[in-house]
């Protein structure tokens, strides 16, 4: 094939990432035939493709519709880009939120879950930043096949448990309750019963079934109530990270302490 055949045989099986020994069986060369390195060379300064990381060998294919942004969109890519990483990988935090259609804040990255700590990733305008999780294999997630390409994305009951664990990082308390309140209608229980069970974790299941019940969402609080029920709980504040001067109120029904303020926030929002 030539270079332009190839790059079409390769997008036409719903693929936009390529490695290089592939691109060069597709031309009848060897993989470190330097004529192949020339091609892609080549390819690259006309901006047709984008190197996929700066130590590999892979390459995305970028359409001219998407030459302005150096890529095309993630969810076209990121699929196969991770699968030669972490196979169990999936989109998480305020990026799966988004999908789920909360978009309170505006992203300029996709959150990704991994098993273990990466540096962030940019292949054009789109930044790929990792947040390390122990049970990320214990996590419920749906694969998403509507798009070009399949990728994965944690269920909305998975991700408001991974939100208030990530809360620091992700604008606080408020966040996670603004993405809870817009969740809250279509929480299914028992998706959160599976969510609390891959995840294991008393105090964020306190968080959160305080956050619902403060919301007025008894329903999806009361399936947590009953995860809760035989586990042991102790009284842990809602916010990861208040501040020191603050005096805290208990919520005795979940444990949780919380700040008068944040209250009032979450009757104003509800």
């Amino acid at each position: 094939m030539s270079p332009d055949e190839a790059l079409r045989y390769i997008q036409a099986q719903h693929r936009y990432l390529f490695e290089q020994a592939e691109f060069a069986a597709l031309l009848g060369k060897a993989p470190t035939d330097l004529a192949v390195t020339g091609v892609l060379s080549r390819l690259s300064r006309k901006k047709r493709i984008v190197a996929a990381a700066k130590r590999t060998s892979g390459w995305v294919i970028v359409p001219p519709e998407h030459e302005h942004y150096g890529a095309p969109p993630v969810t076209w890519w990121l699929d196969d880009y991770m699968q030669r990483l972490e196979p169990r990988y999936y989109v998480g935090l305020l990026s799966a939120a988004r999908y789920w259609g909360s978009a309170h804040y505006a992203l300029q990255n996709t959150q990704v879950m991994v098993g273990r700590a990466r540096r962030s990733v940019v292949i054009g305008v789109h930044r790929l930043d990792f947040t390390v999780k122990t049970r990320l294999v214990e996590t419920p997630t749906i694969v998403v096949r509507g798009d070009v390409a399949p990728w994965r994305v944690s269920t909305r009951e998975a991700t408001l448990l991974d939100l208030l664990r990530a809360q620091v990082s992700i604008g606080g308390v408020e966040a996670v309750a603004r993405v809870t309140n817009d969740f809250a209608k279509d929480l299914d229980a028992d998706e959160m019963t599976r969510a609390l069970d891959g995840l294991d974790h008393t105090s964020t299941a306190q968080r959160l079934g305080f956050l619902l019940e403060a919301l007025g969402h008894v329903g999806p609080a009361r399936r947590i109530r009953k995860w809760t029920a035989p586990r042991r709980t102790v009284s842990v504040p809602l916010e990861l990270q208040a501040p020191d001067d603050c005096s805290l109120e208990l919520n005795k029904d979940w444990g949780v302490l919380y700040t008068p303020d944040r209250l009032l926030f979450l009757d104003e929002i509800r």
